[in-house]
């Protein structure tokens, strides 16, 4: 089984959207997929499921099993371990951030008994709880958009986690529109700088908001669309990386 991370300091980004449009890809190939919603927000339960489900605060707090906070999707092979808003004390229940690697990589053992894949949809907040869950996976996968404050959150956060190992680290330009003229510049001419992003390019679409309106990934819902299409080339991209079994 492997864990996925999909981080960002800067909110706005289309992290949700990526999660969940992964997961529906993984999904499809036959991996049976956890989309770990951990952002208070829930975005990726919603658009998953409409169950609820018990408080994870439950297993944050009071170590009770995560299999109750765990809803089957629409699509086969998918589930959602669903978000709540106990997840905005989080970083209360946890002492440090080895005791948040500590239980996120028990956590892991017990799940990759049922999926092959985890894919963590990461509250964008830079504590040593989240870096502690973040040290548990086996790569992140951060979408960066071409604007200056998500180019120096990107900085920042690399700044910050030094101690991640080159092929852990998955960076990614997400949002790019070709009409504004700072976002061409910057991936035609500045991009170079930053040899470690990967080479797959996520467009800025409307069919992202449809997506919503729909609750249901893009993938799915209109998978002819340059914005499913962008996401089957991601996928395609981080899939070998993670060597799945």
């Amino acid at each position: 089984m492997r864990a996925l991370a999909v981080y960002q300091l800067k909110g706005g980004v289309g992290k949700t959207t990526t999660a969940v449009n992964l997961a529906a890809l993984a999904a499809r190939d036959g991996i049976r997929t956890l989309i770990w919603d951990l952002d208070p927000q829930g975005a990726a339960s919603w658009l998953l499921t409409d169950e609820s489900a018990p408080a994870q605060d439950g297993f944050w707090k009071d170590h009770q099993p995560l299999s109750d906070c765990i809803r089957h999707t629409r699509i086969p092979k998918l589930d959602v371990l669903v978000a709540d808003h106990s997840l905005r004390k989080f970083h209360q229940r946890l002492a440090s951030k080895k005791d948040a690697e500590q239980r996120m990589r028990s956590a892991l053992d017990m799940l990759a008994e049922t999926y092959g894949l985890v894919i963590l949809d990461c509250a964008p907040v830079m504590t040593p709880q989240m870096e502690g869950i973040l040290k548990a996976c086996d790569r992140i996968l951060l979408p960066v958009e071409p604007s200056v404050l998500s180019i120096r959150a990107y900085e920042q956060i690399r700044h910050d986690f030094d101690w991640v190992k080159k092929k852990q680290w998955l960076p990614f330009v997400t949002m790019i529109d070709r009409r504004k003229a700072d976002h061409v510049r910057w991936v035609n001419d500045e991009l170079k700088a930053y040899p470690e992003f990967l080479r797959t390019f996520i467009a800025y679409s409307a069919s992202a908001e449809r997506m919503l309106v729909e609750r249901n990934p893009v993938v799915e819902g209109h998978p002819a669309v340059p914005l499913a299409r962008n996401y089957r080339v991601l996928w395609q991209a981080v899939k070998p990386l993670l060597e799945l079994r």
